[in-house]
């Protein structure tokens, strides 16, 4: 099963949705992760403060919340099994969707011992358990291509200010094909395809920078993403 996800960039990714296997997988090297750190601990507050296992037990009580939002949808299970969560709408998770996804886990998968979560997942159609229902978010598989983390690297604060206004010239297929570059040229650091891919930029909005061509190109993405945001 494949889900389209149309961003707030209007590209549209055509990913799929984590199967159950996966997510048990995740949560199971999460659990040992968890564990790991929690017996490391313990061990070494008996050499130096007690209070040092109380403040880790609640980062560990925080451990999804914490990395699902710091690592943009990801925790250690979810980055060596490849998934990610991921908002229905394509915008970056909020640390409220976190919240939400954190707090139903409760339910979903610790009161009940996963039995909740795993029904949930099997019976939606989208494969969300109750976190990801309340939230609008999705779990998906990450592949070759355009991915969410990659989208996420062009995000800009509230309080960003667009270096190049003409970018608003661009539309939103010219802005999908620079990120395809832009992702072959991270992939293979083949960087002699910026030359062509600037010029071709430049031609279209008009501007005139001594910026280097990477720079250039990471910055009118930014500016495409906060325009775009307007």
């Amino acid at each position: 099963m494949h889900l389209s996800i149309n961003t707030a960039q209007n590209v549209n990714i055509v990913c799929q949705p984590a199967g159950l296997a996966y997510r048990i997988c995740a949560t199971l090297l999460d659990s040992i992760c968890m564990t790991g750190i929690f017996l490391l601990v313990s061990y070494l507050s008996t050499i130096t403060n007690v209070y040092f296992m109380y403040i880790t037990l609640i980062l560990l009580l925080c451990y999804h919340l914490l990395f699902e939002y710091l690592a943009k949808g990801q925790s250690p299970g979810k980055m060596m099994c490849r998934i990610r969560v991921v908002r229905l709408d394509g915008q970056k998770l909020s640390f409220w969707d976190c919240m939400l996804r954190w707090a139903l886990r409760l339910v979903d998968i610790s009161a009940s011992l996963g039995i909740v979560a795993m029904s949930s997942i099997v019976i939606s159609s989208r494969m969300q358990r109750l976190g990801d229902l309340a939230a609008g978010t999705i779990v998906v598989r990450e592949k070759n291509g355009t991915s969410f983390s990659q989208l996420s690297l062009y995000d800009t604060p509230e309080d960003y200010q667009a270096v190049y206004p003409q970018v608003a010239m661009l539309t939103d297929k010219d802005i999908s094909i620079i990120k395809e570059i832009m992702q072959e040229v991270e992939q293979n650091k083949d960087y002699k395809l910026l030359t062509p891919l600037a010029l071709r930029v430049k031609t279209l909005t008009g501007i005139q920078t001594n910026m280097s061509h990477l720079t250039f190109i990471q910055t009118v993405l930014k500016d495409y993403t906060y325009l775009t945001k307007q």
